[in-house]
């Protein structure tokens, strides 16, 4: 019996660039190529220098729009993770498992720990700009619970930093619920969850930090991928020096 996994089976996912497909190009198509670019490497920064090795050292290199441009290898890998949601809601749970375990998940895992989540504290350390003076009363209200549905929405799922697609918590949870934990980790650790919910759940970002005064509402909340929002961290884009992603419109 088919299991419905995506809450809404018409957000696309992203083949390449800027272009999306949607969900059901990939049915009945069960081989993905993934580019095998990938590597598992200490990062330059443990390694006593003064740049990230993914980052890079030339900032008029740096991606204007992410806190971290994720690498074709990693955006390559989310068509193993669309496919095998589809096998999964077709019944096809053993397909779903293999795919999966094709991917390469572990290190898509070290690069979040290692290099996205580091990146915002990265750029800023180079860029020098300071923290705006922080807007007084603070927002009451941080939690962002119930705007998701509406700005999710509004964003079409994707992130509005790296612009890639982005799925619902409860779409893993559900993934996770037919094919088993050993497929789709979900732990409580970087290096204990799933790689593809690392890079892909969807979550939201102040864009002005709430710790300085950003307000909790639809004018300064965008959806967000966890690997951005977490380089992102409590920087302002000025400080990170990347475009404000309230004025960048996904097509």
């Amino acid at each position: 019996m088919a299991t419905r996994i995506l809450k809404n089976p018409q957000h696309g996912w992203m083949s390449t660039g800027i272009k999306f497909a949607p969900w059901t190009v990939l049915l009945g198509r069960l081989t993905v190529r993934v580019d095998q670019g990938f590597r598992l490497h200490v990062c330059a920064k443990k390694r006593g220098r003064t740049f990230c090795s993914e980052l890079g050292a030339d900032s008029a290199l740096w991606s204007k729009n992410a806190p971290l441009d994720k690498p074709k290898w990693i955006t390559d890998a989310f068509r193993v993770l669309a496919e095998s949601v589809l096998l999964a809601e077709m019944g096809k749970l053993n397909e779903a498992k293999s795919l999966l375990g094709s991917s390469p998940d572990l290190e898509m895992r070290v690069w979040f720990n290692d290099h996205a989540q580091n990146s915002g504290a990265w750029r800023n350390r180079a860029i020098g700009v300071a923290p705006p003076a922080k807007i007084t009363p603070l927002d009451e209200v941080k939690q962002f619970t119930r705007l998701e549905p509406v700005i999710f929405a509004r964003d079409d799922m994707h992130c509005r930093y790296c612009g890639y697609p982005v799925l619902l918590k409860k779409t893993f949870r559900n993934l996770q619920g037919v094919i088993g934990a050993d497929a789709l980790p979900l732990g409580r650790s970087n290096l204990t969850r799933s790689g593809f919910y690392l890079l892909f759940v969807a979550t939201l970002d102040h864009v002005l930090p709430w710790s300085l005064g950003g307000r909790t509402d639809e004018t300064n909340l965008v959806t967000c991928c966890w690997s951005c929002n977490y380089g992102k961290a409590n920087f302002t884009v000025e400080q990170l020096g990347i475009i404000d992603p309230r004025e960048t419109i996904f097509s």
